[in-house]
């Protein structure tokens, strides 16, 4: 059997590769933290860095400048937290809210409240037996997202069919207070909250069926669209904004927890202000007290990594600030629309987007936006909920997938009885408006605002049609 012969060579080559630094490693970890967490991370150093001090007439300041405001886990699922009139309000603070704690306290018994009314209200045993599962199964927005058949399933009531459920959702349900709950998505929501038949209401359901796509910003399109006086459309606008967006908010009453705004945004004199708000570890400095002292051997090597490292956690606060400010004022630019008017003007915007104009990597958009929260126009809101999404539009531009979906629901909202449009009908007039959207998008969308395809309407229609008839 021959041998077998090992050779060993030596050789060289050149690679690329990030090793990340004690300074920087740190100065990651601090970018990506909350306030919360890293005021005690602060703290923690405080404590174990003798090099570290904070100066009380500057730290005293984080009362006064960053309140921390109860929040609900789960808030702003989809659409946000907050009231109608709060996405269209032109002041320059946030005057006219209601106080923080009588808000939770009143909203965590939402819930019960539903059930109790159900139970007062004349209905077969089946009906108030679907009718506590609806609401069982709302969204903390007081949506109802679910599908029939996973209402028909969780019931066990043989014999239970779709038209059953949609007819408590709708007759039952949906007539509960607060006004609005129960609804399948924005529009329908608003439309059950207009009760009057007015001449403001009327324009109002006109403007959400058939113009939601010129409500933000453009006046002008939507008075030649309404055909109507600059004063018959502010009046509507104002009916419209004294509308509530999310009925449902706190429904299941979660316990609180605590954020703190990382980034406030405020309107004032039509302009958008940003300020990243004073905090605890605004008055952490480098201590005096050890300054011109002579150390050797082991207590040499201790201070002197203790200097290190509180230079470096110095730097990493002041580049967290930094970054905070130039993330904050390019949303401000990029999303004025979402600040002064909601989820209606929402533009479409991708970290990458953002880490282009700032000049910073999108990892770093990313750890700046994750987990934290701006105080805005809106209410508190997280930072994420500034990104969306978008589809092309023939001009080159953008619109986000929120106002697309919308679009659709106007046009099944609008489409004569009995003769339901199909998704590539749909797709053809979207396209025709300037919107590049494919047919299998547009039957995605659908299903996403729980509307049925265009021959289960075309059934649906023919069977009230019948049942008219007997």
């Amino acid at each position: 059997m021959a041998g077998v012969q090992v050779r060993q060579n030596l050789s060289q080559k050149t690679t690329q590769r990030l090793a990340l630094t004690p300074q920087l490693t740190q100065s990651l970890k601090v970018l990506a933290m909350n306030s919360q967490a890293l005021e005690l991370y602060v703290e923690q150093s405080l404590e174990s860095n003798p090099l570290l001090e904070t100066d009380p007439s500057l730290s005293s300041l984080q009362d006064d400048d960053a309140p921390a405001v109860p929040k609900k886990e789960e808030d702003w699922r989809e659409q946000g937290d907050n009231r109608w009139e709060t996405m269209y309000h032109n002041g320059s603070q946030f005057d006219g809210m209601p106080d923080q704690d009588q808000q939770w306290e009143d909203e965590q018994s939402l819930s019960d409240s539903l059930h109790e009314q159900i139970n007062r209200q004349p209905m077969s045993d089946t009906e108030r037996y679907v009718g506590h599962i609806i609401v069982d199964s709302l969204e903390d927005d007081g949506y109802f997202r679910a599908s029939t058949q996973e209402i028909i399933d969780a019931a066990g009531i043989k014999g239970l069919k779709s038209n059953d459920v949609i007819q408590v959702l709708e007759v039952i349900v949906q007539e509960l207070e607060p006004a609005g709950i129960g609804a399948r998505d924005l529009t329908e929501c608003l439309l059950i909250q207009i009760s009057d038949d007015d001449a403001s209401a009327m324009m109002v359901r006109q403007m959400l069926l058939h113009h939601a796509d010129l409500l933000v910003d453009n006046d002008q399109a939507l008075l030649e669209a309404l055909g109507c006086r600059p004063e018959k459309l502010i009046a509507a606008q104002h009916l419209l904004r004294r509308l509530d967006p999310f009925p449902g908010h706190g429904l299941r009453g979660q316990a609180n927890i605590y954020v703190r705004p990382e980034i406030i945004f405020r309107l004032v004199d039509q302009q958008i202000e940003v300020e990243v708000p004073q905090s605890g570890w605004r008055g952490l400095k480098m201590s005096a007290q050890w300054q011109g002292q002579k150390w050797s051997g082991k207590d040499r090597e201790f201070m002197d990594a203790a200097g290190q490292e509180a230079k470096w956690l110095l730097h990493a606060l002041g580049q967290r600030s930094d970054t905070l400010m130039k993330v904050g004022l390019c949303l401000a630019q990029k999303q004025r629309l979402f600040l002064e008017h909601g989820i209606l003007g929402l533009k479409p915007l991708t970290l990458q987007d953002v880490a282009e104009e700032v000049g910073l990597h999108e990892s770093t958009i990313s750890r700046v936006t994750n987990s934290k929260y701006a105080q805005t126009p809106l209410g508190m809101i997280e930072l994420r909920r500034f990104f969306s999404a978008g589809l092309p539009t023939r001009g080159g531009g953008a619109i986000s997938v929120y106002r697309v979906q919308q679009r659709v629901r106007t046009l099944i909202d609008s489409e004569p009885s009995g003769r339901p449009i199909s998704d590539q009908a749909i797709s053809d007039r979207l396209q025709a408006e300037g919107v590049e959207i494919a047919r299998r998008t547009v039957a995605k969308y659908r299903e996403h605002l729980g509307l049925p395809p265009s021959s289960q309407r075309r059934r649906a229609a023919k069977a009230r049609l019948s049942q008219s008839r007997r």
